[in-house]
């Protein structure tokens, strides 16, 4: 290999740490994602749609206005005298009605006005010598009312329970929303985590990849030089030219990976700018992490699979309160008051001047009442449901964070094996170059022992990867990746 190839090898050592020398830190990549990509946008508008689902149970308080014309046409069947032959009838009204959910009562004011016109045969009593005409009084008549009436729950319903109960069970979606939109966010921060550790690795694959090449190239300079000396054999050339070629093909392959991840990487955050930068991540950091026994007390108090847990909880325990209600006998109080009048002349009608007053007690109870008893049996069961299911949860993330500490913890100890491993080929390295050069070993042993102090860094490398993510798995575990 002539002295312009190891030119090469520089070149493209120099030019791989140039592309590689702008970077990005995983927060920051965190933070270019969730403000481009919609994945976020999607989950922050969950809370959003169950607000407005909530908001349309409002309408319930709003005025109702209420509006009845009619025309009635009838020729009844006679039943004696002073009976209408024939009745038309012209009228309508208009109220305004609403609910109140501070007491649960109802208010009502109307407004009604008819025409009537009916045909009502005179009696006629037959005296001699002129039969005796009674007239049958008015057949045209204007009546004119206005009326206000007010209902209150007494028992069932007192205070609007029952008015507010769907509204309120729909503030619980709200919260289960935040919480559930919160997890996914975690769970799709914590797979951009992986990816962007898999980005790492292949930067640090491809350092020790190019120190491999820069070493072999140096190796190639000096036996070429040995060789023009005629102090080593043609054949030490080409090995060295062998793993020359080995090392740039795996640095091509390398570089391959890395830019294909970096251009996943640079797709999901939307930042064009991320083709011009590397990533920033010290992969050889080992973390202080909390005892087993302290992170599952401090997972139980924080877990947000827990948190929406007990929120459904709560709305069950919410919705039973309702049906319990609803097994209590309903006792209404109705008030009303109105004027009202009637005449034959049109105008005269709208003095209104005779009362109508109303004061009632409305009684309802149902024999034996099943449905809310079978309401509130199903409730209580589903309660004690999911009072299981939160143990259950409980008991998995429990398992969850001791397995993920356990394994965190095993992996300290895995990767201080590896750097006795590094610091091993090192110096077997150092003794087969020493060898070698006193014509004591064969280059091929000095070339393996140099391959083999590669694969113990590569190996560093992927298990110190490893162990970022287990430690990125059990921070999402914990409900803390967000805030990393």
């Amino acid at each position: 290999m002539k002295t312009h190839s190891l030119y090469g090898i520089l070149f493209i050592t120099l030019f791989c740490q140039l592309i590689h020398a702008q970077t990005i830190s995983m927060s920051e990549f965190f933070g270019s994602v969730q403000k481009t990509h919609p994945f976020f946008v999607k989950e922050s508008l969950s809370a959003e749609i169950e607000t407005k689902g909530q908001e349309r149970f409002l309408g319930a308080q709003d005025w109702l206005v209420r509006s009845s014309p009619y025309f009635l046409y009838q020729k009844p069947i006679s039943a004696g005298a002073f009976y209408p032959e024939e009745i038309t009838m012209v009228g309508g009204g208009i109220a305004l009605e609403k609910v109140f959910w501070s007491t649960g009562g109802r208010l009502s004011l109307s407004w009604t006005s008819d025409y009537t016109d009916q045909v009502i045969p005179d009696m006629v009593i037959p005296i001699p010598p002129e039969d005796v005409v009674i007239p049958a009084g008015p057949s045209k008549i204007y009546t004119n009312k206005v009326y206000l009436t007010y209902s209150q729950p007494l028992l069932q319903n007192f205070r609007g329970k029952l008015d507010r109960l769907e509204y309120e069970l729909r503030q619980y979606n709200i919260d289960f929303a935040e919480i559930q939109a919160l997890e996914n966010q975690e769970g799709f921060v914590l797979n951009l985590g992986i990816r962007f550790l898999d980005w790492v690795l292949l930067s640090e694959q491809g350092r020790i990849a190019r120190e491999r090449m820069a070493l072999a190239g140096e190796q190639l300079n000096q036996i070429e030089r040995r060789w023009q000396a005629n102090l080593v054999e043609k054949v030490d050339v080409l090995r060295v030219e062998d793993a020359v070629r080995i090392a740039r093909q795996g640095i091509v392959l390398i570089e391959s990976h890395w830019k294909a991840k970096q251009a996943e990487l640079a797709v999901l955050a939307q930042a064009q700018e991320l083709y011009n930068l590397g990533p920033e991540y010290d992969m050889y950091t080992l973390e202080t992490l909390p005892e087993p026994d302290e992170a599952v007390l401090q997972l139980r108090e924080k877990s947000r699979i827990l948190k929406a847990l007990h929120v459904r909880r709560e709305q069950l325990s919410h919705l039973s309160e309702g049906f319990i209600e609803t097994k209590r006998p309903q006792l209404y109080l109705s008030i009303g008051a109105g004027l009202q009048n009637g005449d034959e002349e049109f105008g005269s009608s709208f003095n209104l001047d005779r009362p109508d007053v109303l004061v009632a007690l409305d009684f309802r109870y149902p024999l034996g009442n099943r449905t809310a008893r079978a309401d509130i049996a199903k409730t209580e069961l589903e309660l004690k449901q999911i009072d299981k299911d939160i143990e259950n949860i409980a008991l998995e993330l429990e398992a969850g964070v001791k397995n993920l500490l356990i394994l965190i913890k095993e992996m300290e100890k895995v990767l201080v094996l590896n750097q006795e491993q590094i610091e091993s080929a090192k110096a077997k390295t150092e003794e087969e170059i020493r060898l070698y050069a006193q014509g004591r070993s064969d280059l091929t042993f000095v070339i393996q022992s140099q391959d083999n102090e590669e694969v113990a860094k590569l190996t560093y490398a992927e298990n110190a990867v490893t162990y970022q993510k287990l430690v990125l798995q059990y921070h999402a575990l914990m409900d803390e990746l967000l805030y990393q």
